[in-house]
């Protein structure tokens, strides 16, 4: 029997985080640009297709990566790396990240899969990786549960009658080339007053200098003449518009 190449290798590691499974997941599957938000220090840059993995062992590392497979049920993602530094030890390189809900409490288990295979004897099995990909893992989650409470607060801030205000939209239409997007709102506190509500944001660059104007447009239909309109919420729109676009700015 033909003897195991001590050129291929497979290494492993699970990461605890706090955020739920599914929106870890999302980060790579949905959101990279995002990914170098939450962790500038290790991710320059983060693209669908390729990235700038900052430093790894004091390195600076690039990496051009395909996704091989996305499956949203399980929370699984895969990339192979095509091109950049990796390439230059290894001849294949493929990175497998999968988000697991914790048993019988809240939070998740981020497992990081490697497998690949070296050049030659000499090039170091990946564990400084591994341990990168622990670092950045802890940087996201740390990334969503302040994402998740800033939503909170601008709920609280939104809120009527000092009661929190909850909404579960369904997106509904979204025209990049036009900066536009529709929510149909198909659950929640809203519900209990409306039979249907529907919110859309287009932002167009403003004619003969810098920015740009949102405009919000809120359709609906009350469930009686006794609910008001929803004025206070579109109120709540400016206020969230102001906010992004200072955070905006500050990320420039």
């Amino acid at each position: 029997m033909a003897e195991a190449s001590t050129l291929v290798g497979k290494l492993e590691t699970d990461v605890e985080i706090k955020a739920p499974a599914g929106k870890f997941h999302h980060m790579f599957a949905g959101r990279p640009h995002h990914v170098s938000k939450a962790t500038p220090g290790n991710i320059q840059n983060c693209e669908l297709h390729e990235g700038d993995w900052g430093k790894v062992d004091g390195e600076a590392k690039v990496a051009k990566e395909r996704v091989e497979a996305v499956e949203p049920e399980k929370n699984l993602i895969t990339f192979r790396v095509v091109e950049g530094d990796l390439m230059k030890e290894y001849k294949s390189f493929v990175i497998t990240i999968q988000v697991t809900p914790k048993h019988g409490g809240p939070g998740s288990v981020v497992h990081w899969h490697l497998e690949y295979e070296k050049i030659s004897d000499e090039v170091a099995h990946p564990e400084t990786l591994l341990q990168f990909c622990v670092e950045i893992s802890k940087e996201i989650d740390e990334h969503l549960l302040n994402e998740e409470m800033e939503r909170q607060r601008w709920l609280r801030r939104g809120s009527r009658r000092g009661e929190a205000k909850g909404a579960k939209e369904r997106v509904e239409a979204v025209e990049p080339e036009k900066n536009l997007i529709t929510f149909r709102v198909v659950e929640g506190d809203l519900m209990k007053e409306y039979k249907s509500f529907v919110i859309t944001i287009q932002v167009t660059p403003k004619h003969g200098g810098p920015g740009s104007v949102v405009h919000w447009y809120l359709e609906y239909e009350k469930i009686s003449d006794e609910v008001a309109h929803p004025e206070t919420l579109l109120q709540f729109c400016v206020e969230i518009s102001r906010e992004i676009d200072e955070h905006l700015l500050n990320e420039e």
